[in-house]
């Protein structure tokens, strides 16, 4: 190894033995300490975790070679122990082994077998090493990898903590994120902390996190005990050991992502928290390289995948207000498309569909007449029963709307689908594909009949309102025909409670 020499113990209580080993060692350029006994070689090792062998008699008072193996490997499982015995046994070598030690070296030893157990010893010390360390950089790798591919906040946060716990080997553990004022944290992921913390909301410059959060510094504590300081700010932690380590911005300054708080912290995004070793031990320099390595990317991605939802927003506002302006045109359509997007949620929700389609369905519904964008305001605004060839131009509007937004990333497959077929029907008479029975799925034959109740509900400038007893008989005549009959039936009870008017006024499932 290159740097400093590797550092070895020599535990025996022969004073001539120590000795000797000392002089043999130091001319090979290695950095030597001796004890005299188990108990005062752990003191050093407790003291000082750099050794890198550990040579040790087997055979000594108040405890002998085999548990100092043992407890020295608890303070650092990396060290690799040799034992030195003048009376070798198949019990002592299987012990010896079950301990961890590498090698024997027999009483009188020579200064050959000295040199040659010690070069095996690191020889196989360095491979480790360096295993270790490529098993971390792919580990690295890899959890880099997987944080780019996220798109969602919550689900990247969730990922995050736990490839951190496992990395470093914790049980407990929360990432904080920081308000969008910049005066305080909130967890917003996290794994064995109780219920009531993660409840808690803390302000910037107070607890670990909020001091963390301030200064953009990590911290990593082994014992919280040997520090009043932080013992005072860290809100009663049951932890000794832990560590907090700042998700630090890496937008510029000038990106819409980066948006200034009030108190003037631009710097963190998240503090991510780890707790409770599962060895029982203590977090190390090391842990805390890792964590930092993490916490570094993780803080590219979270800004990225703001960004994105940043864009989102903005593109979805544009398609919303394309909507809006086309049935600004006609006071008897405006609110349409909400009250469409309205109904369809609430029979989404009182169908128990599961969050993934009743979001698919908040925000198809809102979009399905976008295509109306290419039919003229003269047929869309007729008071007169329009022809052929008008009526063929309105039923291009799911394709259109199709087409238009196809190109849009964020919008799924079933929200194109929601568009292009909200007025096909069970029976084949619908437009524009034509489709039957189960090639309409259930979202469509949610919108399919909002839609219908809708068109029958709201004046036109042909026609008044249809009254509510009439609509409810068309409901249970097409219900099973032309429209999903639970969904009809579903209106149908809806409307004669009454309580579908609160849907054309209040968008569900929303706070």
């Amino acid at each position: 190894m290159s740097g400093e020499p590797n550092k070895i113990l020599i535990v025996d209580d022969e004073s001539v033995i120590r000795e000797l080993m000392i002089d043999i060692l130091s001319e090979e350029g290695y950095s030597v300490e001796a004890a005299p006994g188990a108990l005062e070689a752990l003191e050093i090792l407790k003291e000082d975790r750099n050794f890198v062998l550990l040579f040790t008699d087997i055979m000594m008072p108040k405890m002998d070679g085999i548990e100092l193996i043992r407890e020295a490997r608890r303070i650092n499982p990396t060290l690799i122990p040799i034992v030195m015995t003048g009376y070798a046994t198949l019990e002592s070598a299987r012990a010896a082994v079950k301990e961890g030690a590498y090698d024997y070296v027999l009483k009188p030893f020579s200064l050959s077998e000295i040199k040659i157990a010690v070069a095996n010893a690191l020889e196989r010390y360095q491979l480790a090493n360096e295993n270790t360390r490529l098993l971390e950089l792919t580990e690295l790798f890899n959890i880099s990898e997987n944080v780019a591919t996220f798109h969602d906040e919550r689900m990247l946060l969730d990922y995050v903590l736990k490839a951190a716990l496992n990395r470093v080997g914790a049980e407990r553990g929360s990432i904080m994120l920081v308000s969008a004022d910049g005066t305080s944290l909130d967890v917003a992921a996290s794994i064995g902390v109780p219920e009531e913390a993660q409840r808690d909301r803390v302000q910037i410059g107070n607890g670990i996190s909020g001091w963390v959060a301030e200064h953009g510094t990590a911290l990593i504590v082994e014992d919280i005990g040997k520090n009043p300081d932080l013992k005072e700010i860290s809100r009663q932690l049951k932890d000794a050991s832990f560590i907090s380590v700042p998700l630090e911005r890496k937008l510029s300054s000038n990106s819409p992502a980066a948006k200034p708080s009030s108190n003037g912290n631009n710097g963190v995004l998240a503090v991510l928290n780890v707790n409770r070793k599962k060895s029982g031990g203590h977090f190390t320099e090391g842990d805390l390289k890792i964590l930092s390595i993490v916490a570094n990317h993780t803080a590219i991605a979270l800004e990225n995948v703001r960004l994105i939802d940043d864009v989102k927003d903005a593109h979805l506002a544009t398609l919303k207000s394309m909507t809006l302006v086309l049935e600004a045109k006609d006071p008897y359509t405006h609110g349409h498309s909400e009250r469409v997007r309205n109904y369809s949620v609430m029979a989404a929700l009182k169908m128990g569909l599961n969050t993934v389609d009743v979001e698919t369905l908040r925000l198809g519904a809102m979009l399905h007449d976008v295509g109306k964008i290419g039919v003229s305001d003269t047929i869309l605004n007729s008071v007169e029963k329009l022809t052929d060839e008008e009526w063929n131009q309105i039923k291009l509007h799911p394709v259109i709307g199709y087409d238009v937004l196809k190109p849009v990333g964020f919008l799924t497959k079933a929200h194109l689908r929601l568009v292009r077929s909200h007025h096909e029907r069970l029976d084949g008479s619908g437009y524009p594909d034509g489709l039957t029975g189960d090639e309409l799925d259930d979202l469509v034959r949610i919108i399919a009949v909002a839609d219908t109740y809708d068109a029958m509900s709201s004046n036109r400038a042909y026609r008044r309102g249809i009254p509510p007893d009439v609509i409810v008989e068309e409901l249970k005549r097409c219900g099973g025909t032309t429209l999903d009959e639970k969904v009809s039936s579903l209106f149908v009870d809806l409307i004669e409670s009454g309580e579908i008017d609160q849907f054309a006024r209040c968008e569900p499932g929303t706070s």
